[in-house]
């Protein structure tokens, strides 16, 4: 028992991280109704910038500001350049294309400033130890990873319910044409929506980068990979799905890992999430809609 609850813990940890790549990706599904599927590219193109800044000597917490800015900017110049022409003519699948394209280049504009090589970000960039609850160990980043998820979580839901942008972006996710009919200037909330979505995923980065300390180009298709799945588990368009799929994904990928096989992860996680998708196609807590690509 002590064992399970130690991998339930290890779980909700990376589940954190998910959670955060996945509010920002479905937070544009839920506004647009398309996948973002250069959200990944972008964060990890951040992220690249980012280690570059720490081999310059710059602080830290700059250093997290500077990529969370970069991300955000990144991803409102995806939606002006691509997303908004082709949505405005209504081209979905083209929209879903470039968007994959844009994923490309930005991938091989890493490859092209940074080279193939992993980055690898210096050990201490915050305080390590752990604590003992019973036999069960916890980290004191795993602690942190799930303190800022949910602290992150709650204020973004506190700013969609609160504020007066919030409100706008809940109303042009609900009907784009009475919302310009209200006055409400779509364009800007939908880039507000990427640039929203680029930086709280990089903070998922980070704290992706504090555990693991190493990225790689391939990183940015992973990302996309676990917001989707996520995503799906938790009910796409969906803030609090959103969350929820990103734990469950986490604690399922630490199950499978300490009992069943490591080397079969990824095809194991994919055959539960086709048998989740069978029982409850919508997700958790997700509504029943037709899915645009």
């Amino acid at each position: 028992m002590t064992y399970f609850l130690q991998q339930f813990v290890n779980g909700l940890s990376i589940g954190a991280q998910y959670s955060l790549w996945c509010v920002g990706y479905g937070l544009v599904y839920q506004v647009l109704g398309l996948m973002h599927f250069a959200h990944g590219d972008t964060l990890i193109f951040s992220a690249f910038f980012a280690a570059t800044l720490m081999v310059l000597g710059v602080p830290f917490w700059l250093v997290v500001v500077a990529a969370m800015a970069l991300a955000a900017v990144l991803a409102i110049c995806i939606e002006r350049a691509i997303y908004r022409p082709l949505m405005s003519r209504n081209q979905l699948f083209m929209a879903f294309i470039a968007a994959m394209a844009a994923g490309f280049i930005l991938r091989n504009l890493v490859q092209r400033f940074w080279g193939v090589q992993p980055r690898v970000f210096p050990e201490g960039l915050l305080p390590s130890g752990s604590i003992m609850i019973g036999e069960i160990r916890i980290g004191h980043l795993a602690l942190m990873n799930l303190a800022v998820a949910i602290v992150i979580v709650v204020a973004f839901q506190l700013f969609l319910n609160r504020s007066r942008h919030g409100q706008a972006i809940l109303a042009v996710s609900q009907d784009r044409s009475t919302a310009e009919l209200m006055g409400i200037k779509v364009n800007r909330i939908v880039a507000l929506v990427y640039g929203l979505s680029g930086a709280i995923g990089m903070v998922g980065v980070f704290m992706y980068i504090t555990s693991f300390r190493t990225i790689t180009i391939g990183l940015g298709f992973l990302i996309t990979l676990k917001a989707f799945i996520a995503a799906i588990i938790g009910g796409i368009g969906s803030i609090r799905g959103a969350v929820l799929g990103g734990m469950v994904l986490g604690v399922l990928e630490a199950m499978v890992s300490a009992y069943l096989s490591t080397t079969l992860l990824e095809a194991i996680v994919v055959v539960c999430l086709v048998a989740f998708l069978i029982v409850r196609p919508n997700g958790i807590v997700g509504i029943k809609e037709s899915v645009k690509l």
